[in-house]
């Protein structure tokens, strides 16, 4: 059985403490975590991030003790133009701080040479605090297969690897197969979800943030692609669906289902 949790953006900007509870009720082991707060809020409500307040990652320490529960990606980090590795130490302590696993980048430098190193760079830093660096197959720089595995070349780093989520990697149109082109061992985290293909709503971020599907709801391989992950490598549920929510469908109940559909693939 693979190691489930539950991925921060399914749950709707959520009370980052409530949100911990809520996944140990469900038995799950572990959660993902944004620096900047939740990106999809259910109303305008734009709660505070990691990032910026103390307080609140205190409070997130403690819960995440009180039910043994660990991070195992904090989001948020990106390379730019004007952001280099050096300028993310702070948010590298925070990660450390949390305990978390892995951290996710994005690079969105034009000049991709200076991007690969500034991303090796960063990943000298995370190993220095214990962390894995990870970037997200079809975000930013690595929006395609041969941009991913450009970058993976480019960085060249042993404390660097991917982070597959189903919706993007599909939609990129990368296949099973091309698993075996980027390597297996280089994936180190997953974000599983389901969607129709084609793509039913015509908005991709507004599909992506709010109207994902559970697993064996979409058409997706999910059954082959998890039979070719490690066990050990950690597999977040990553399916906002608001539809849901307005509906009145507590987190509780659309969490369990969206477990047991996962455990049946």
């Amino acid at each position: 059985m693979h190691d489930f949790g539950i991925e921060n953006l399914s749950s709707f900007a959520l009370d980052p403490v409530e949100f911990i509870h809520l996944a140990s009720e469900l038995g799950c082991g572990h959660i993902s975590l944004s620096l900047g707060g939740g990106a999809n809020p259910l109303d305008e409500t734009r709660p505070p991030g990691l990032g910026q307040d103390r307080t609140l990652r205190q409070a997130v320490i403690a819960g995440l003790r009180d039910a043994s529960m660990r991070v195992s990606l904090l989001e948020g980090f990106m390379i730019a133009s004007e952001v280099s590795a050096g300028d993310l130490v702070a948010d590298l302590d925070i990660a450390a701080e949390l305990g978390a696993r892995s951290i996710c980048v994005v690079s969105m430098e034009r000049d991709r040479p200076r991007a690969y190193g500034e991303i090796a760079a960063l990943c000298d830093l995370a190993a220095e605090r214990g962390l894995i660096v990870t970037t997200e197959f079809g975000a930013g720089t690595a929006r395609n297969l041969d941009r991913v595995r450009e970058m993976m070349a480019g960085v060249d780093h042993d404390n660097f690897g991917l982070l597959i989520d189903t919706m993007h990697y599909f939609r990129c149109g990368a296949t099973l197969a091309d698993l075996d082109l980027l390597g297996i061992e280089a994936i180190r985290h997953v974000q599983l979800c389901d969607v129709p293909m084609p793509a039913l709503i015509k908005d991709y971020m507004e599909e992506a943030l709010y109207e994902r599907r559970a697993p064996g709801d979409g058409d997706l391989p999910l059954g082959e692609f998890l039979g070719r992950i490690p066990q050990g490598i950690p597999v977040g549920l990553e399916i906002p669906i608001r539809s849901e929510a307005m509906a009145g469908i507590s987190h509780l109940e659309r969490f369990r289902r969206y477990l047991d559909q996962a455990k049946c693939l």
